[in-house]
């Protein structure tokens, strides 16, 4: 079954089927119906990679992500998805976990399964793997990555003006003593959020006490080691900011196994806003990070390159503090 006998059926020309199978404009509602008739008639499946082989495209997009079992980014890829999916583009996607080899393999599956575009929205990003795609001529964005915004569409988030929001919150509750859980510093976003942090507390006239920062994995494991080891520290701070959701619930559960209530006894702030934040309790305050927004921005950069339209620089995307029950003034402090 091919296009030329649809075109038969239907009593049209094999441009008109071809038309109205891509979606494009021009074909009158009464002919198009009749090739959708002759198409659902003929059970006639089109096969994307013959018409790929006469446009030179595949319509196809690539998604690489850092964790799929980080709840951060399953709404990231539904997001991506659905926004490709409803300009007819079909999206593969993998992770790295983390591991700057699996990204170079991942792009070099994606070039192999020749896609459009590809969206690294990964923590971790080693240039020598994305030159793979730029030798390809396969165009890229990346996700909040600094050092290489110069040289790659990017779609930036703001830290800083979450950490300032949460670090506000903290303040007028008459916390001063403020500890920090970051991520594995080899990761850029990583250190980016642990320099918005320093940065908030300096704006302040808060000194930074590197005896209250702890260094966790980014998964609640990592953010139990962590707390653990502020808590051991003497005298520890009376609140902690995580660098995401999954350390603070590991912190918190390392709170409520060393017998320390939350809020009452130590005030905590996680960052990303996941699903989870509202089912531990107590409900993490949280920044909210805004996950689809990156997506849509990301998809549009990538769809208008492939449609040859020019992009401009765009705006950061400003994360905002969510208050939740996890945070309160410090022990023996009464609220004015």
């Amino acid at each position: 079954m091919d296009i030329v006998q649809v075109a038969k059926r239907a009593n049209v020309s094999t441009a008109t089927v071809s038309r109205v199978l891509n979606g494009f404009p021009g074909v009158r509602e009464k002919t198009a119906l009749r090739v959708h008739r002759a198409i659902a008639e003929m059970h006639y499946i089109p096969n994307p990679n013959a018409r790929s082989l006469r446009v030179g495209r595949t319509r196809l997009f690539g998604l690489i992500v850092s964790d799929v079992n980080n709840p951060f980014f399953p709404e990231l890829i539904d997001a991506f998805e659905s926004l490709a999916t409803a300009e007819g583009i079909e999206v593969i996607f993998t992770h790295t976990n983390y591991d700057l080899k699996r990204l170079h393999s991942s792009i070099r599956r994606m070039i192999e399964r020749s896609v459009d575009a590809i969206a690294v929205m990964t923590s971790e990003v080693e240039e020598d793997a994305l030159q793979q795609a730029v030798q390809a001529g396969i165009p890229m964005v990346l996700m909040n990555q600094r050092k290489l915004a110069h040289k790659y569409p990017n779609v930036p988030v703001d830290y800083s003006a979450g950490f300032r929001e949460a670090l506000e919150h903290l303040l007028s509750l008459g916390h001063r003593d403020i500890g920090f859980i970051a991520g594995p510093q080899s990761l850029d976003s990583a250190r980016g959020r642990k320099d918005a942090f320093t940065a908030a507390l300096k704006s302040h006239g808060i000194h930074v006490r590197n005896e209250w920062i702890a260094i966790g994995d980014l998964r609640v494991e990592g953010g139990r080691k962590a707390m653990d080891a502020l808590l051991a520290r003497s005298p520890r701070p009376t609140a902690v900011v995580a660098s995401n959701d999954l350390m603070a619930v590991g912190a918190l559960q390392a709170a409520h196994a060393s017998r320390i209530h939350v809020p009452r006894d130590l005030s905590l702030i996680g960052f990303d806003d996941l699903p989870i934040a509202t089912m531990v309790h107590p409900a993490l305050s949280t920044i909210r990070h805004p996950r689809r927004e990156v997506a849509a921005r990301a998809f549009d950069l990538l769809w208008k390159t492939v449609q040859g339209e020019s992009v401009a620089e765009a705006s950061a995307l400003q994360p905002h503090l969510v208050i939740r029950n996890s945070t309160a003034p410090p022990a023996g402090l009464k609220r004015r």
